[in-house]
C-alpha cells in the first residue's frame, strides 16, 4: 500500500515492493510533491481542475491508495516544503536538455570522416539514426500547437510528471508496418531499440522472434518469444477474467508469444511442444479458438486425421482456409465426399491459398481481398509443411482435380467477378453482389457445388 514519507525537502508518494531476485522489500517512488502550492493542490484545495488521486490511480492501477492516509501524511509534512519549485527548468526542460545534450555530444564525437571506429559506429547504427531523423522532422512539423482542453497540463506538469515510458502509438503502428512488408532489417534494429528505449516492450521479444523465425533461425525465435511471454506476463493486470484477456492491450504481448512459440514448434516438427503451448492458450488465457486452429494443423501433421478434421470443422466459419486442413484429413481417412466438399468450400473463399496449397501458379494480386488470400495460403504451406510434404500423389491428383474441374473453373470465376462487384456497389449501398458472395461462401452452397462436381470428377 502507498503511503508518504520525507525526499530531502520534498514529500514523495511510495510504496514498497519485494525485489524478486533479494525478496528484500525497497521502497519505489511513486510521485513526488515539491512545494507547499503542489501540496495543496494534491489536498484538492487549490482551483485546479487536475485530480493527483485519479491520475495516480490511472497511472499504476495495480497499487491500492488508502488516500485518507496519504491526505494526513501529506497535511502533517507539508509545512517543510518550499513555497515555490521551479516545475518547468527542474521536471521537463532540464531533463529533455540533458539527455537532447548527451546525444548531440555523442552525435558530435562519432565523426566518420575524422575516425574509421566512428564511421563503424554509424553504420552500425544507420536505421535507429534513419528512424530518429524522421521522428524528429515529423516532431518539427506540428509543433506550433495552440493549447487547448486536450493538450493542456496544470502549473505543476502533472501530466508530463506522471505520464508512463509506455511505446508510443506510433511505434506500435510503424513495428506493424515493418513486419507487413518484412523489412526484417529495420525491424530488428528498431525492435532492439524500442525494447531498450521503453519500459515492458515485452512486444518487440515477439518480433525478434519472428525475424528470426523467417530466417530460418527457429531455436533463437523460439528464446525471443519465450522472452516474450516472461515479460509479458509481468504486465498482466491483476484480477481479469479469462474471457477479457484479448480485449486486454496489456495480455497481449504474452499471447502472442505463447501463440508464436506453438508455430515455432510445430514447423520445428515438436508437435508434443506445440499441444503443450495450445493447452497452455486455453488453461492460461482462455485463447480456446486460437489454440484450436493450431491443433488442426498439428494433428494433421501427425498423421491424427480424425482430431485434426474436428477441430478444423469447428472453425470453418471463423477461418475458412480450415476447410483445406478438414478436405486433407477427409482424403486421409478415405471419405472424398467429405473431402471434395470441403476442398470446394476452401475454393470459393480462399482460391489462391488452395492453389499455392496444391503448387499452382496464381495471376499477380490486385486488392486486399486477393493480397489477404495469398498471404493465407503462404501461411497454409508453412503451417503444414510436414503434410504436404507427405502428401501422396493419388490425393494431390484428386485435389487437382476438382479445381479443374469446369463447375468449379466457372464459379471460380464467377467469385472473382462477384468480388469485384462487391467493391463497385460498396459506396451506392447496394447489396446484390455482396449477398451472392456470401451465398457462394457458405457451407451450404459448397454441399450443393460439390454434387455436380462429385460427377465431373468422380463419374
Amino acid at each position: 500500500m502507498a503511503y508518504v514519507r520525507n525526499h530531502g525537502n520534498q514529500l514523495a508518494i511510495v510504496y514498497g515492493e519485494r525485489d524478486p531476485e533479494t525478496r528484500k522489500v525497497q521502497q519505489r517512488v511513486l510521485f513526488t510533491i515539491c512545494s507547499k502550492p503542489e501540496a495543496l493542490a494534491a489536498l484538492g484545495r487549490g482551483e485546479d481542475r487536475w485530480s493527483l488521486e485519479h491520475m495516480l490511480e490511472q497511472r499504476y492501477p495495480q497499487i491500492r491508495f488508502d488516500w485518507d492516509k496519504i491526505r494526513a501524511g501529506i497535511e502533517e509534512r507539508m509545512d517543510g516544503l518550499p513555497d515555490i519549485y521551479p516545475y518547468r527548468a527542474g521536471e521537463v526542460l532540464g531533463r529533455f536538455r540533458d539527455d537532447l545534450c548527451d546525444f548531440t555530444r555523442q552525435l558530435g564525437l562519432a565523426d566518420p570522416q575524422c575516425m574509421y571506429s566512428a564511421a563503424e559506429l554509424i553504420r552500425e547504427h544507420r536505421l535507429e539514426l534513419e528512424y530518429i531523423r524522421d521522428l524528429i522532422d515529423w516532431r518539427l512539423a506540428v509543433c506550433d500547437q495552440e493549447p487547448n482542453e486536450w493538450n493542456g497540463d496544470n502549473a505543476f506538469f502533472w501530466r508530463r510528471r506522471l505520464q508512463p515510458n509506455d511505446v508510443p502509438p506510433e511505434v506500435i503502428e510503424k513495428m506493424g508496418k515493418l513486419w507487413g512488408e518484412r523489412d526484417l532489417d529495420r525491424l530488428e534494429a528498431l525492435a532492439k531499440l524500442f525494447i531498450d528505449c521503453y519500459d515492458d516492450y515485452a512486444e518487440g521479444h515477439n518480433y525478434l522472434g519472428l525475424v528470426a523465425q523467417e530466417r530460418g533461425e527457429l531455436e533463437d525465435a523460439i528464446e525471443h518469444f519465450q522472452r516474450a511471454m516472461s515479460e509479458g506476463r509481468k504486465l498482466f493486470p491483476k484480477r481479469l477474467a479469462k474471457k477479457y484477456f484479448w480485449s486486454d492491450n496489456d495480455t497481449r504481448p504474452y499471447m502472442r508469444g505463447l501463440r508464436n512459440l506453438a508455430v515455432a514448434y510445430m514447423l520445428l516438427a515438436r508437435y508434443d511442444e506445440a499441444l503443450e503451448a495450445c493447452e497452455r492458450m486455453e488453461r492460461e488465457c482462455g485463447d480456446a479458438d486460437a489454440a484450436t486452429t493450431f491443433r488442426a494443423h498439428i494433428y494433421l501433421n501427425m498423421g491424427r486425421w480424425d482430431e485434426a478434421r474436428r477441430e478444423a470443422e469447428r472453425l470453418v466459419g471463423i477461418w475458412p482456409e480450415h476447410a483445406y486442413v478438414a478436405a486433407f484429413a477427409a482424403e486421409e481417412e478415405g471419405d472424398r465426399d467429405g473431402a471434395l466438399r470441403w476442398f470446394v468450400h476452401g475454393l470459393l473463399t480462399r482460391p489462391r491459398t488452395g492453389r499455392l496449397l496444391l503448387g499452382q501458379r496464381t495471376s499477380k494480386r490486385q486488392g486486399f481481398d486477393q493480397i489477404n488470400d495469398h498471404n493465407v495460403g503462404i501461411q497454409e504451406i508453412e503451417h503444414l509443411e510436414g503434410y504436404l510434404a507427405r502428401l501422396s500423389r493419388s490425393s494431390r491428383s484428386f485435389f487437382k482435380a476438382i479445381l479443374k474441374a469446369p463447375t468449379t473453373e466457372q464459379l471460380l470465376t464467377e467469385v472473382e467477378e462477384v468480388v469485384q462487384r462487391r467493391h463497385d456497389q460498396h459506396p451506392t449501398g447496394e447489396r446484390e453482389a455482396f449477398d451472392r458472395m456470401m451465398e457462394m461462401r457458405s457451407v451450404e452452397f459448397a454441399k450443393e457445388v460439390a454434387h455436380r462436381v462429385h460427377h465431373e470428377v468422380m463419374p
